[in-house]
């Protein structure tokens, strides 16, 4: 029997890390990774590449829609035939998982191995969520499907936020367990020995190929200037939901993550085959403007859209 556990939560919210946390907690286990992302360029898995671990990356779209939902179940199928325990899914920040058990219900006839779907947790972002709630209806269909709720980057907002997210979290699904944190530091053990199947029955997902996001993937063809790329950021990044991916600077090998209007930019030691940024935008289209005319003034045209 393979257990999987599902990890969502919007985009930014700490995902990729509490999916490290997991995958050092369980270094001693055998443990196949899916990881979904909503752009063409998959950031994540480079971020939770490791040996020994069993990696599949769908990438463009989510795994509860139509258009992946079939890669989502042969991912899942060819990880039965790995010899492991868990299979941990980082599902996109948009995602809708409220047809999981529906999903799953179609393997049964395709493997002869038994997945135990043992429940879901939510990563929240404390200072984006409240913010954020109304905007996008797959945050209610997450915190539904959930059986432990993280509220992360506690460290970013102040006590009042924290009661008012926890009673906000505990009218959409007053049953499961909550947790406050940083950097998803909690009890991973306890986390997981308390999870168990959520009792709402199965819904069609709202993830739709028309609903999706505007997603949009830059290439640097050549290194830049550290500080032309702050400057770039800073001029973009309060357009869009988040931005990742890895530049080469005149300094090295550069990790971006921003969430909205914060934006990070850090060494990298890691192996990365291509220069890419991926940028989810908040105000549709327009990004696309914003990035070329960013792209002149601060980069000297070195992105190709």
């Amino acid at each position: 029997m393979i257990k999987l556990i599902l990890l969502t939560g919007f985009l930014g919210s700490g995902k990729t890390t509490m999916l490290n946390a997991l995958l050092n907690n369980y270094e001693n286990k055998r443990v196949g990774v899916i990881v979904n992302e909503f752009g063409k360029v998959n950031i994540d898995a480079v971020l939770t590449n490791r040996d020994g671990v069993e990696m599949a990356e769908l990438s463009n779209g989510s795994i509860f829609c139509a258009c992946l939902k079939d890669s989502f179940l042969k991912s899942l199928v060819s990880m039965t035939k790995y010899d492991i325990d868990y299979i941990f899914v980082e599902a996109s920040g948009l995602a809708d998982p409220a047809n999981m058990t529906e999903i799953l219900s179609v393997i049964s006839g395709q493997t002869d191995k038994v997945i135990d779907y043992i429940g879901s947790v939510c990563i929240i972002d404390a200072e984006n969520h409240i913010e954020l709630f109304d905007v996008f209806p797959a945050l209610q269909r997450q915190i539904e499907y959930s059986n432990a709720l993280i509220i992360n980057k506690s460290d970013l907002v102040d006590q009042n936020r924290i009661v008012e997210l926890s009673k906000h979290l505990m009218s959409i699904n007053p049953t499961a367990y909550q947790y406050v944190t940083s950097y998803c530091r909690l009890d991973l053990v306890e986390l997981i020995d308390l999870l168990s199947p959520v009792s709402q029955s199965a819904k069609s997902s709202s993830n739709t190929v028309e609903n999706r996001p505007m997603v949009i993937t830059l290439t640097f063809m050549d290194s830049v200037q550290e500080t032309g790329l702050n400057r770039f950021l800073e001029e973009v990044t309060p357009h869009t939901f988040r931005i990742k991916g890895f530049v080469t600077t005149e300094k090295g090998l550069r990790e971006i993550s921003a969430v909205r209007d914060r934006f990070i930019v850090r060494p990298f030691e890691g192996r990365v085959d291509y220069r890419n940024i991926v940028l989810i935008s908040s105000v549709g289209i327009k990004l696309m403007s914003l990035v070329t005319e960013a792209n002149r003034k601060y980069l000297n045209g070195k992105i190709s859209i």
